[in-house]
């Protein structure tokens, strides 16, 4: 761990020292104002701590907005076992104990990075119940007014640290800590004022470096020789100008999504701006429907649609290339040993409308045994089969090479031939209420027969491949899905939680998210007429949807913090909150531009044409779009995230507003005038491609049966 010598922070003008000494000297005051040391007209030679992964570089002479003259403040006394900043989250649990008066901006940000269990106490009673903190690995204690003498700061840490790892946040007097400084974790804060409690919580978690010297008078009163510095390893908050942008030019992000609104392109939506590892924009609009009664929320989750495939199934895919699980070179029949699928011959008894079969079934009980298949608009009846297998043919998906799934250049179809599956037979296929048999969750109370998924796999398996030129196609991604979950013998999702989602802190990503939150966290989607129902956790996809909502190609639901994260992991080449979970290597590889606007599973500008990007990021930006509204845009050459997620399928996929308006290309454009980036030059200047050449519908409800 490295240690900050006094003087580390050079001050240029001695008035600046005073202030901040004279601050400290009352950080109990009630007055709810900014201090005179905040003033951005001092100037001063910072360490910035805006590049990640604890990489810091002498910045001569800068102005300070209040926040930025927080994080400059801020102070780490210990750092006993290496604990600050917070490394992989995993299964760590963290509690929340406020003493005095409560921190609730404290709380908030400390919620941006981990769930928490909080508790209160302001002196009530005779003592503080520790109780909620039961499950939890590790205690923030949060000191903001002197407490009562009997009740001993020192004896409820000396408690707590009997099977809990404390870490302890002042913003009162540092006299407070004089008998257990030497002891703990221990993060010290010049004031309770807002921007002081943002930047204690992004520095528990590597939001922002800690780089302060020690002041004498610190280290007298509390015996201890240096404070510690820390490094920067997540994704920390901070003003636009802070990292070169323009607070009034990502204003008129504002503009764009009102208008968006008003032209009912799309109800509401969460966008985030990410640069140099720092948050600067980040905000909700609207509302989850038309009808407008509930605004959208930071912490809602949207249907990511087509962000899945990045998101989940190559994201996987990288880890298990790493592991030597995965070999792109090679095909889908070096991993899936069942190369055969059956034609079996029966003997049909009869062809009947739905109506028909009802009033037999009715007149004759013995014939719920009886094998039913959809065929056409009518169903055929099997009441025996003559002859299994009575003919095996060779699959020529299983000759496909993993690299062509990801790069879209296998020749398959754009999607599987589902309609048979969207006929509304409840009787037949599915079921209101789950069982053993319905078990397979399509939408709320409504379920599929599990017996059909065999019947997919076998329609996948039976698709021929047309050519090797470039067909964005949505089979590529559930076949690869497949592979994946065949080599690990787990669910993708739970792959992906054991190796990413969970150490990276994400609290919404995720499949079938009823599971998981309230369907009040939930943005609906489309009124979707074969389910018969508007849909809210339930994914849009109906591909996805027949394999329970979890797919390769879609059934992703997040909200743009978690997103963001997961672009700033790329970014970081692998690496984030002190874990590196990719070699760089491995996303160096995977971001390249293959085949015209691929990657290996990301999608990339093309050189041509306006397409969903701006046209100012720059040829190395990738990412993906989601037919459902969304995108997500990485530019390593500007040191960028993008995040866009809205529903704009609501209530009809018909409504193409948002592409017609160009609302995500506006905003992501918004963003490059606010760092003063000029078109790419490489790029050729085209009109407007209002298509969503990556979000393919599927023959589906939504295409074919919507109203």
């Amino acid at each position: 761990m490295l240690q900050a010598k006094e003087g580390l922070l050079i001050l240029a003008i001695p008035l600046l020292l005073g202030g901040i000494l004279l601050a400290m000297s009352n950080l109990g005051g009630e007055q709810e104002r900014a201090p005179s040391w905040y003033s951005s007209q001092y100037e001063f030679t910072i360490w910035t701590d805006t590049v990640m992964a604890g990489e810091f570089r002498n910045v001569p002479v800068v102005h300070l907005s209040d926040r930025e003259a927080a994080r400059a403040s801020m102070l780490v006394l210990q750092n006993q076992k290496d604990l600050l900043p917070i490394g992989p989250l995993g299964d760590k649990r963290f509690g929340l104990l406020m003493l005095g008066r409560p921190t609730p901006v404290f709380e908030a940000y400390l919620s941006r990075y981990t769930q928490l269990d909080t508790v209160v106490w302001q002196g009530e009673g005779a003592d503080v119940t520790l109780r909620p903190f039961t499950n939890c690995s590790h205690i923030i204690v949060a000191v903001n007014q002197s407490i009562e003498s009997a009740y001993s700061l020192k004896a409820l840490v000396e408690k707590l640290e009997k099977k809990k790892e404390v870490l302890l946040t002042c913003f009162d007097s540092y006299q407070l800590l004089t008998d257990v400084s030497k002891h703990h974790s221990i993060v010290l804060a010049p004031n309770h004022y807002q921007v002081s409690q943002e930047a204690a919580a992004q520095l528990i978690f590597g939001g922002q470096a800690s780089t302060r010297g020690l002041p004498d008078h610190i280290a007298a009163a509390l015996n201890i020789r240096t404070s510690y510095i820390t490094p920067k390893t997540r994704l920390g908050y901070s003003d636009p100008e802070y990292v070169g942008m323009s607070s009034d030019t990502l204003a008129t992000i504002d503009e764009i999504i009102a208008e968006g609104i008003r032209e009912f392109a799309m109800p509401g939506c969460q966008v985030l701006v990410a640069r140099e590892g720092q948050i600067v924009y980040h905000k909700s609009f609207g509302y989850h429907t038309y009808q407008q009664e509930k605004p959208v929320r930071m912490d809602d989750l949207y249907d990511l649609a087509s962000i899945t495939k990045v998101a989940a199934t190559t994201l996987a895919s990288m880890k298990m290339v790493e592991q030597g699980k995965l070999s792109i070179d090679k095909r889908i029949g070096d991993y899936l040993t069942n190369r055969q699928y059956q034609t079996s011959r029966y003997w049909v008894t009869d062809t009947l409308t739905l109506s028909q079969w009802k009033s037999k079934l009715g007149k004759d009980s013995t014939l719920a045994n009886t094998d039913v298949r959809p065929w056409l608009d009518s169903l055929v009846l099997i009441p025996r089969i003559v002859r299994a297998g009575g003919r095996n043919m060779r699959s020529k998906v299983f000759d496909i090479t993993l690299e062509q799934l990801l790069t879209h250049s296998s020749g398959l179809q754009a999607s599987l031939d589902i309609y048979p599956y969207q006929r509304f037979l409840r009787s037949v296929m599915y079921d209101a209420e789950v069982s053993d048999r319905f078990s397979v969750p399509v939408a709320q109370n409504f379920y599929l027969d599990r017996s059909y998924l065999d019947s997919l796999w076998n329609d996948t398996k039976a698709l021929l491949p047309d050519s090797s030129s470039y067909r964005y196609s949505c089979v590529n991604m559930i076949l690869l899905q497949r592979v994946i979950d065949s080599i690990n013998q787990v669910g993708i999702q739970d792959y992906l939680d054991q190796e990413f989602y969970r150490d990276l802190g994400l609290q919404t990503l995720g499949f079938n998210p009823l599971d998981r939150f309230s369907k009040q966290r939930i943005v609906p989607t489309a009124s979707d007429r074969w389910r018969g129902q508007l849909l809210c956790g339930t994914v849009h996809d109906p591909t996805a949807a027949l394999f329970g909502g979890v797919s390769g190609n879609a059934g992703l639901f997040s909200n743009a913090h978690d997103l963001g994260i997961l672009g700033q992991l790329w970014l970081n080449q692998g690496k984030y909150g002190g874990k590196r979970f990719l070699e760089a290597s491995t996303v160096e590889t995977f971001t390249q531009r293959t085949r015209g606007h691929r990657g290996l599973g990301f999608d990339m500008p093309p050189r041509n044409g306006a397409y969903l990007v701006a046209e100012s990021s720059s040829l190395a930006t990738y990412g993906h779009t989601g037919f459902t509204g969304t995108c997500i845009w990485i530019d390593p050459e500007n040191d960028l995230v993008f995040v866009f997620l809205s529903n704009r399928v609501h209530p009809s996929v018909s409504n193409n507003r948002i592409n017609e308006l160009r609302i995500r290309q506006r905003v992501h454009q918004a963003v490059y005038r606010a760092m003063g980036v000029p078109a790419d030059p490489r790029r050729i200047p085209g009109a407007p491609d209002l298509r969503e050449l990556d979000d393919t519908p599927m023959i589906a409800s939504d295409v074919v049966l919507a109203p």
